[in-house]
């Protein structure tokens, strides 16, 4: 086997970032989960012999999974709806409808790519097969509220959601509250025909029903929860009337609904096996520490830095170690700097590693964007705190402004691999080599 060096540690990241972006790519998921022969869908142990094909895609991968379903399925699909973000790309046929749509805030589009995959339904029967495509983005890029409610009201109390402080999950159960496509709505929509969703999680832990809120899943909030939330962090009385009215109302009519297909085709937990896979393949000694790595940027940071401080202290060390974490951090805004919370956490990482030989940390999006940034993330070794000094930047410093980006830049240890087309949320990678 190869011997593994410290200097080498650049081809090694790079080797174990491929092997996460091929096995979280939204076409290939879809093509290695989805089979068509003979008039037959089959997709783990659901099988379907549809007389036509309707498909919803949303979401920011909802492009890339589309394309794989239509070279799969090509002629059988009879209409289908895909959510973009910016101009539309691609080449589809005429029965496709590809709608700008909005994120992170819903708009016009939003809704009009709701609307029309409602119209396009009214047509599906009992025999036909509906499948949804499901990624990161979703919730903000197909919805339909109650009603009631206009897109300059739901647009203010998403706003006054994620400026009160209240975490994702009680979010989310108001926003499901509150609309006609999320908890299962996209599912009823399509009654009677059978619903069969292909999902690429950006959420941690992989919970289907927070995934783009959760459309094809049949899981509704009672109004009581999201009345009680808005009230918890005091937004009840400057909550829109028309929200106001909707949750006030304990309506419990539900439409008859046949069982959805729910299959989680791509996932941070499905990224970190193909990267412990490809590093035990280059020789490391490989362990996954968490699959639900969450928490504030740099104490996660910190906490990654001192647990390579101390394994490199392990003197019956004899094989080259692989550390993996997965998840998504925050970043707690302090000041007035540029980064991103992988950015962060690496530079947070590289204090604790100063002066640690044969070291190496990666922290990276897998969207390609960390931050208001082009970097998707970064890279630090034990060298990076010094060589930080001699160029005359303080990391202590640019690290309470929020500042990680350009000190970063400095040494050349961001990474910048463009947009990629997917998102399955961060992975971290520690490298330590023997002596």
């Amino acid at each position: 086997m190869h011997t593994l060096n410290h200097s080498d540690h650049s081809h090694h990241f790079e080797t174990i970032r491929s092997a996460i972006l091929k096995a979280s790519d939204p076409e290939d998921a879809v093509r290695r989960h989805l089979n068509f022969s003979k008039g037959t869908i089959q997709c783990a142990e659901f099988e379907n012999q549809p007389q036509r094909i309707f498909i919803v895609a949303i979401g920011k991968a909802a492009g890339a999974m589309a394309k794989a379903a239509h070279d799969l399925l090509g002629p059988s699909i009879y209409a289908g709806v895909i959510t973009v973000l910016g101009e539309p790309t691609g080449n589809f046929p005429p029965q496709f409808n590809i709608i700008p749509t909005g994120h992170p805030l819903p708009n016009h589009g939003s809704f009009l790519a709701a609307r029309r995959a409602r119209e396009i339904l009214l047509e599906a029967g009992s025999g036909d097969l509906t499948l949804v495509l499901i990624s990161g983005g979703g919730s903000a890029m197909f919805e339909l509220p109650k009603p009631e409610i206009s897109l300059g009201d739901l647009r203010a109390i998403n706003q006054s959601l994620v400026t009160c402080g209240a975490p994702i999950q009680e979010i989310n159960v108001v926003r499901r509250s509150i609309s006609q496509v999320k908890a299962g709505g996209l599912a009823r929509m399509a009654t009677p025909t059978q619903v069969l969703a292909l999902i690429l999680s950006d959420v941690v832990g992989d919970q289907l029903r927070a995934i783009a809120s959760g459309p094809t899943v049949l899981r509704r909030d009672p109004p009581h929860a999201a009345r009680f939330i808005l009230k918890k962090y005091g937004i009840w009385e400057a909550t829109p009337a028309s929200i106001r009215e909707v949750l006030s109302r304990d309506s419990s009519k539900t439409t008859r609904t046949r069982w959805p297909k729910n299959v989680l085709i791509g996932s941070n937990r499905i990224a970190l096996k193909a990267a412990q896979d490809a590093a035990m393949e280059m020789g490391f000694e490989t362990r996954i520490t968490t699959t639900q790595m969450i928490g504030e940027a740099q104490e996660i940071g910190r906490q990654m830095g001192n647990r390579l401080f101390k394994l490199s202290r392990d003197s019956t060390m004899k094989r080259p170690q692989c550390l993996l974490a997965g998840g998504e951090t925050t970043v707690k805004l302090q000041g007035q700097g540029r980064g991103g919370r992988n950015q962060e956490l690496t530079l947070a990482a590289a204090i604790q590693l100063q002066d640690v030989e044969n070291v190496a940390l990666m922290s990276f999006a897998t969207d390609g964007i960390d931050g208001p940034t082009d970097a998707a993330g970064g890279i630090a070794t034990g060298n990076t705190f010094q060589q930080l000094r001699q160029v005359g930047l303080d990391p202590y410093t640019h690290l309470a402004d929020n500042d990680s980006y350009p000190i970063l830049a400095a040494v050349d240890g961001l990474i910048r691999t463009g947009p990629t087309g997917t998102n399955v949320n961060d992975v971290v990678v520690g490298l330590l080599y023997p002596p």
